[in-house]
C-alpha cells in the first residue's frame, strides 16, 4: 500500500554533528510597532529519523543587503516552543510519519537609518543535512558525508531564506509583515491516488501572494553548520530520472495553483523533496519572498474507496436534480426559513457489499470571494451512512448579499473519511439575494464645486446631505493625495442626526501655510454613507475642485566674465597644464530683496578631487551673489587619458521668496585640459678623440688600440617649470655583443652630462673576423606630464684590427759600427722622409700576429745576439766583419735574411 506525506522541510539549529533530520520550515518577520519586529523560524523536525541530539537550543541567522550582499547583522534565535503536526484523518495514521513543529523567536529592531536600501534585504540560515537516500529519499542525491569531510559533493543540506523590504521608502515608514504559511499536514499519499494540500498563507498587510514551485536550496558546504555566506546558494542535485520538470514522477506531476493548492497523483512509493516559493507583491511590485521545502512520503497504504456524491434541490422542488451547478434567486424580504436549499449526500462505500458504513461531512467554501461561510451550514454537518443510506442537509443564506456587482459562487463540499485524505464531491451554487429596499443618501448643497482662489484669499463652502429612510449617516472625506490640514483646509460637521448631516469646507490659501510649488490644484471629495440594514456600499459623493493662483516671481540670472554674452549657458574653454583658469561667477535677480544662493558642482566628478578653488562656495547674497574660480593646473592628481574634460555646473537659486518658488538659473563652464607645452630636449655627443659632434644617425670607425671616448650632454629649453632629464643607453647590439664599456645613466635638470668610454682588446674578435660593427642608442627624455618628449643619437661604431701588413717591409742588410754615427747598429728603423723622425719599420702587432723575438747568427751558426724587444739594436761589438744571418719571429710568421757587418 502506498502513501505520500507532505512534510515541510525544516530548519535546524547549530549542531556539532551532522544529522539527517531536516524536514522543512520557513522564516517569518512580523511587524509589531514602529520599527520593532518579531523574527520567527519555524522548523519541522523528523521525530522518526531524527536523533534527539539533533535538537538545537538556538540558531544563528544572518541578514544581508540584496544590493551588494553586505552583512547587516547576525541574529540569535533561541528555542521557544514546540507542537505536534496533526493529521487530516487521525485514524489513518499508523506511525508512518511523526513531525514536530519547533519555533525559534526573537524581537529585533530594524533601524530606518540602516534598513533603507530600496533593493531590500534577506535573512538566511544554513544547516546540514536532509534525510539520506538510505532513509528512503529518492528524488535528490543526499548521501551521508564522511566523518570530518567538508568538500564531499553528494551531500544535501538546506538553506532557509526570506526576503523583506526596507522599513522606509521615500522617507516614509514602509510597514510590512511577511506571509504566514499554513502548517503542512502530517499526511501521506498513495500511488495512483490524487493528493492535495492547502499551502496558502495569510498576509497581515493584504499584499498579493504568488505561489510557485522551486528547486530546493542546498548549503555551501557539507558541514553540520556551514559558514553563513551570501547569495547565490547552490541547488540540490536531482537523482535520475527526476528533475524540476519531473519532481516526484507523478501523472500529473506536482503542481501548485495561484491560490497555493498543491496537487499531484504520485506514480510510485518513496520519500520526495520539493520546495515552494511565495512571492509578496504590493501595488504590482514585488517586496518580499518566502521559501518552504517539503518532503512527501508516498506509501501503498490507501484502501480502495469512491468519493461521496452530493446533489441539490430548491425547497419546493420534488426531487434532487442539481448534480454540478444550481442557480437560486431569493427576492427581497423573503423569510429566513425560505431562503434555503437542500442537499443530499450518498456514498457507495456505505453499501452492505462494501464497508457497510461511511462517515461523511459537508463544508461551504467561497469560490469567487473570500469569507468564512460556516454560518450558512446547519448545526450538524456530519453523519454516518449505513448500508447505502443517504443524509440531507439544509443550507440557508443570509438576508443581505455578500457583495454588490455580481452573484457569489458557493461550493457545498461533501467529504468522506477515506485514507489518507478525504475524497470529495462539490455542488456549485450561484446565489442571487435581493437586498432589502433602501433609499440612497444625497447632497442638498451645490455639487460639484469648482473654485479658483488667489494666494492669500480665504473661502468656505457649506455642505448638507440627507437620507429619506432616516438611516444614520457616516461622513468621511478623501483628498487626491494631500493632507487637508497641511494645505490650509479644514472640514467640519456641524449637525449630524438620523437621516441628515451638514457642515463646512474652508480654505486659507496662504503660501506660509502650504508650499504651493508642489501643487496648485486640489480635489476634495465628501462622502456620505447610510447605515442601511445590509451596510451595502453606495455613498453619495460631493466633489470640490479647488485651485490657487500664485504671484509672479522673477527668475534669477547667472553669468561668468569668461564671455560677453550673458545668455550663454555653456562656456567652453581650454587650458594647458601649468596654465591658470580664472573667472568670476555672478548671480542676480531684478528683485533686490530676494535671497540668492550660489552653488557649484562637477557634473561627473567632485570638485574636491581637483585643486580648483571657488570662494566662497556656497555663497549667499540679497539681490546679487558672486564667487571667484581659480585653478592653477598642475600634473598632480590628473590623468588626461582617463579624464581631460571638466564640466563645472554653477546654479543660482531663489527659493526663499514668499511662496517658496524654486527658481534657478544654470551655467556650465566646460574646461578642456590639454597637455603642457613642451620643447624637445637635445642630446649632443662629442667624440673626444676626433672632437667630432655626433647627432641623429652617426657613424664612427676606430682601430683597435684607440679608445672610444664620448662626452654626452643633454639640454632643454623648458624653464617654467624645469623638466627633469634622463640620459640612458638602450640595449646595445653588435656582430659580437659589446662588453667592457663604461656608461652611467644620469638624471637632473638642464644641462646634464655623462660619458661613454670603451677600450676594447682582441677578445672582441671571434671566428677569425677582425672587423666588428656595433650600434649604440643614446636617448634623452624629459618628464613633462602627458607630453614626454625624447631625442636620441644612434651611433654605428666600427672597430677594426690593426693593419699588420708587411708589403713595404724591407729590413736593412748591412751596418758599420765604426763610430761615425752612420749605420752604427742593426735595427728595424728608418727615417721618415717628410718629418725626419725615426720610426720602427716592423709590421705592426695586431690580433693575428705579434712580434716575439729576433736572433742573429754568425756564418758557423753560432748565436751572437737575441732580443724580444721590437726596438732592438745590435751594435756588433767585438764581432768580426762579415756576413751574418737574422731570424725575426712573429706569432704566425718568420722573416729571415742576411746582413753584412763592415768597419
Amino acid at each position: 500500500m502506498r502513501k505520500v506525506a507532505v512534510i515541510a522541510l525544516l530548519l535546524l539549529c547549530p549542531l556539532v554533528a551532522r544529522s539527517s533530520h531536516i524536514v522543512g520550515g520557513e522564516f517569518e518577520l512580523i511587524h509589531l510597532s514602529g520599527y520593532q519586529y518579531r523574527l520567527n523560524l519555524i522548523l519541522y523536525f523528523d521525530k522518526i529519523n531524527g536523533s534527539p541530539g539533533a535538537f538545537d537550543p538556538l540558531i544563528q541567522a544572518r541578514i544581508f543587503r540584496k544590493m551588494d550582499n553586505s552583512i547587516m547583522q547576525n541574529i540569535t534565535l533561541p528555542f521557544s516552543d514546540s507542537t505536534k503536526v496533526s493529521y487530516t484523518q487521525p485514524e489513518c495514521s499508523h506511525g508512518e510519519i511523526k513531525t514536530e513543529k519547533l519555533r525559534y523567536t526573537v524581537l529585533i529592531t530594524l533601524s530606518p537609518e540602516v534598513y533603507n536600501d530600496p533593493s531590500g534585504y534577506y535573512v538566511v540560515w544554513e544547516r546540514c543535512c536532509r534525510n539520506y537516500n538510505t532513509a528512503g529519499l529518492i528524488n535528490i542525491i543526499s548521501e551521508a558525508p564522511p566523518l570530518n569531510s567538508v568538500n564531499f559533493s553528494n551531500y544535501a543540506g538546506q538553506t532557509f531564506y526570506l526576503e523583506f523590504p526596507p522599513v522606509v521608502k521615500g522617507g516614509d515608514p514602509f510597514v510590512d509583515s511577511t506571509p504566514q504559511l499554513f502548517p503542512p499536514l502530517n499526511d501521506y499519499a498513495c500511488p495512483g491516488k490524487p493528493y492535495y494540500a492547502d499551502f496558502s498563507g495569510t498576509d497581515a498587510d493584504n499584499d498579493s501572494l504568488v505561489y510557485s514551485l522551486a528547486v530546493p536550496l542546498n548549503t555551501h558546504t557539507a558541514e553540520a553548520l556551514p559558514p553563513i555566506n551570501p547569495a547565490p546558494y547552490p541547488l540540490v542535485k536531482w537523482r535520475s530520472p527526476f528533475s524540476f520538470a519531473n519532481i516526484i514522477g507523478g501523472n500529473p506531476d506536482l503542481s501548485i495553483s495561484k491560490d497555493g493548492l498543491l496537487r499531484v497523483t504520485p506514480g510510485f512509493q518513496g520519500l520526495f523533496v520539493f520546495a515552494v516559493k511565495v512571492e509578496e507583491y504590493r501595488n504590482k511590485i514585488k517586496i518580499g519572498e518566502t521559501r518552504r521545502d517539503f518532503q512527501m512520503l508516498v506509501v501503498d497504504a490507501c484502501p480502495n474507496a469512491v468519493p461521496p456524491q452530493i446533489v441539490g434541490k430548491k425547497l419546493n422542488d420534488a426531487s434532487y436534480t442539481y448534480e454540478n451547478t444550481m442557480d437560486v434567486v431569493f427576492p427581497s424580504l423573503m423569510p429566513d426559513d425560505q431562503r434555503c436549499i437542500k442537499v443530499r449526500v450518498t456514498d457507495d462505500d456505505s453499501r452492505a457489499d462494501r464497508d457497510g458504513s461511511e462517515r461523511v461531512r459537508i463544508k461551504a467554501v467561497a469560490l469567487n470571494f473570500k469569507k468564512d461561510l460556516s454560518s450558512i451550514l446547519p448545526a450538524e454537518t456530519t453523519a454516518t451512512l449505513i448500508n447505502g443510506s443517504s443524509v440531507e442537509f439544509t443550507i440557508c443564506f443570509p438576508e443581505c448579499p455578500y457583495f454588490i456587482g455580481g452573484d457569489p459562487q458557493i461550493g457545498i463540499v461533501a467529504m468522506d473519511d477515506a485514507c489518507a485524505l478525504p475524497l470529495t464531491d462539490t455542488l456549485k451554487v450561484n446565489v442571487h439575494v435581493e437586498p432589502p429596499p433602501n433609499s440612497k443618501p444625497y447632497f442638498t448643497s451645490s455639487n460639484p464645486v469648482t473654485s479658483v482662489l488667489t494666494e492669500g484669499q480665504q473661502a468656505a463652502w457649506p455642505w448638507a446631505a440627507k437620507d429619506d429612510d432616516g438611516d444614520p449617516l457616516i461622513v468621511s472625506l478623501l483628498t487626491d493625495g494631500f493632507v487637508l490640514q497641511n494645505a490650509g483646509m479644514t472640514f467640519t460637521t456641524a449637525n449630524q442626526v438620523a437621516g441628515a448631516a451638514d457642515g463646512q469646507l474652508s480654505w486659507d490659501a496662504f503660501c506660509n501655510i502650504y508650499d504651493f510649488t508642489k501643487r496648485t490644484n486640489f480635489q476634495v471629495r465628501i462622502m456620505v454613507e447610510d447605515q442601511d440594514k445590509c451596510l451595502l456600499p453606495g455613498p453619495a459623493v460631493a466633489q470640490y475642485n479647488l485651485s490657487v493662483i500664485l504671484p509672479a516671481v522673477a527668475d534669477p540670472v547667472i553669468d561668468t566674465d569668461l564671455t560677453s554674452d550673458p545668455a550663454e549657458r555653456r562656456v567652453e574653454v581650454s587650458r594647458r597644464i601649468f596654465e591658470t583658469l580664472k573667472f568670476n561667477i555672478l548671480g542676480t535677480n531684478i528683485n533686490p530683496n530676494d535671497l540668492l544662493k550660489l552653488k557649484g558642482a562637477g557634473t561627473d566628478f567632485a570638485i574636491a578631487t581637483t585643486s580648483a578653488t571657488i570662494s566662497p562656495l556656497p555663497a549667499t547674497g540679497t539681490g546679487a551673489v558672486s564667487s571667484s574660480f581659480l585653478w592653477n593646473l598642475q600634473c598632480a592628481n590628473m590623468d588626461l587619458k582617463k579624464k581631460d574634460l571638466y564640466d563645472f555646473r554653477f546654479i543660482v537659486v531663489d527659493s526663499l521668496n514668499k511662496c517658496h518658488f524654486y527658481k534657478t538659473d544654470t551655467v556650465d563652464v566646460v574646461l578642456k585640459v590639454l597637455p603642457p607645452v613642451n620643447h624637445t630636449p637635445i642630446l649632443t655627443i662629442v667624440d673626444q678623440v676626433s672632437s667630432a659632434r655626433l647627432s641623429g644617425l652617426a657613424s664612427l670607425t676606430n682601430t683597435l688600440g684607440i679608445p672610444v671616448q664620448l662626452q654626452i650632454t643633454g639640454t632643454d629649453e623648458d624653464l617654467s617649470p624645469k623638466d627633469s632629464l634622463w640620459i640612458e643607453l638602450l640595449k646595445p647590439t653588435g656582430s659580437v655583443d659589446p662588453d667592457g664599456y663604461s656608461f652611467k645613466p644620469v638624471k637632473g635638470v638642464s644641462p646634464i652630462t655623462t660619458a661613454f668610454q670603451w677600450a676594447p682588446d682582441c677578445s672582441i674578435f671571434q671566428n677569425d673576423i677582425y672587423e666588428n660593427d656595433y650600434s649604440f642608442t643614446f636617448r634623452i627624455r624629459d618628464n613633462r606630464c602627458f607630453s614626454v618628449k625624447r631625442d636620441s643619437v644612434v651611433l654605428s661604431l666600427k672597430i677594426k684590427d690593426v693593419d699588420g701588413s708587411d708589403t713595404n717591409f724591407q729590413p736593412p742588410n748591412f751596418f758599420s759600427p765604426n763610430g761615425d754615427n752612420i749605420n752604427d747598429y742593426f735595427a728595424m728603423e728608418a727615417k721618415d722622409p717628410v718629418t725626419g723622425e725615426t720610426k720602427n719599420i716592423l709590421p705592426l702587432d695586431n690580433c693575428v700576429s705579434k712580434f716575439e723575438s729576433v736572433n742573429i747568427y754568425n756564418r758557423w751558426g753560432g748565436s751572437v745576439f737575441s732580443s724580444t724587444e721590437r726596438d732592438f739594436k745590435w751594435f756588433g761589438q767585438n764581432e768580426s766583419p762579415g756576413v751574418y744571418y737574422y731570424s725575426i719571429r712573429f706569432t704566425k710568421k718568420e722573416y729571415r735574411g742576411s746582413l753584412s757587418l763592415r768597419y
